[in-house]
């Protein structure tokens, strides 16, 4: 049998905030729940290397407390996999208002930003949400097992999926021609398909594979996911085994306020106000997101429905 050289763990969006919304009970505690497990599982496993997929929180955070949390896991994951900790920049990575706390842990050496790394006969490349079409793949080795990972919305012509808005088409994206699985972020439920990219007169089958986002940031009956996965890449000297990790998730009724979330279904929610609000904004330097968060005189409800109806549109 031949050596194993590492053992990857990828995991998908890990939205950390230490402010509620969305009718979360308590959206802090649970979101440093799943970022524990990474690391548990991490220790369990034997991992070599961490790779988040982005989206790694949801703004700046508030409390020192919340933030020493954090930095705890980081050192934590860092010293399990000797400083293999990696993490894309997804959408909610950057911003105009200043650092984001993803580039303040990149900037502390916490986290390593994305990178291309071959390991025996793994090939992976790591692409930034928007990059695809600037940042070159390592190039195609046809003895090797060739994975993107991505923070973005990619599908096939073919591909029947829930509608998660304005996708990518991978039918003739030649540029991952190859490629044996690409694996996402962005896309906050589990999806796996596969389909063919096409070059020239030939195609190539590829997997793809978006792992979802274990805190599940807003709530919608009837299609929440009770189970969180991980992808975990074993490389071998002559070989990569492929395997998802489960884990269970809260139960519904522990994670959300069902009966907030009720009576704001009966209610009408007007965001005509924050739309109003938004306008005014309109050319001060901000992430929308943020803007809503310090308005004054709107109501929370009204806020987080809002926030909610703002991440659909980006998804």
């Amino acid at each position: 049998m031949s050596k194993e050289l590492a053992k990857i763990l990828v995991y998908g969006d890990i939205h950390l905030s230490d402010r509620n919304y969305g009718s979360h009970n308590d959206y802090a505690k649970e979101s440093l729940y799943y970022f524990r497990n990474i690391t548990n599982t991490a220790k369990e496993l034997g991992i070599t290397h961490i790779i988040g997929l982005g989206d790694f929180t949801y703004g700046r955070f508030r409390t020192l407390e919340y933030r020493k949390a954090v930095e705890d896991e980081l050192d934590k994951q860092n010293e399990i996999t000797n400083k293999n900790r990696y993490e894309l920049k997804g959408n909610h990575d950057k911003a105009t208002y200043g650092m984001t706390e993803y580039e303040y842990y990149v900037s502390s050496k916490k986290l390593k930003q994305a990178q291309n790394i071959s390991i025996g006969n793994l090939n992976l490349s790591m692409i930034n949400f928007g990059e695809h079409l600037q940042k070159p793949i390592i190039p195609v080795e046809e003895n090797k097992t060739n994975i993107v990972l991505m923070h973005d919305y990619f599908k096939f012509n073919s591909t029947n999926i829930a509608d998660y808005g304005q996708a990518h088409i991978l039918d003739n994206f030649e540029n991952w021609y190859g490629v044996d699985y690409i694996i996402g972020g962005h896309i906050h439920n589990y999806e796996l398909f596969t389909g063919n990219i096409a070059k020239g007169n030939t195609s190539y089958k590829t997997v793809v594979n978006y792992l979802g986002c274990p805190c599940r940031p807003a709530y919608r009956e009837g299609h929440m996911q009770d189970t969180g996965y991980y992808a975990i890449l074993t490389v071998y000297e002559d070989k990569v085994d492929y395997d998802i990790y489960e884990f269970s998730l809260w139960d519904i009724d522990k994670s959300f306020n069902l009966s907030l979330k009720a009576d704001k279904i009966r209610k009408k929610v007007d965001v005509s106000d924050v739309v109003k609000e938004l306008d005014k904004h309109r050319r001060v330097i901000g992430e929308p997101e943020e803007v809503i968060k310090a308005m004054i005189d709107i109501e929370d409800e009204v806020k987080d429905k809002a926030i909610d109806l703002l991440h659909r549109a980006n998804l």
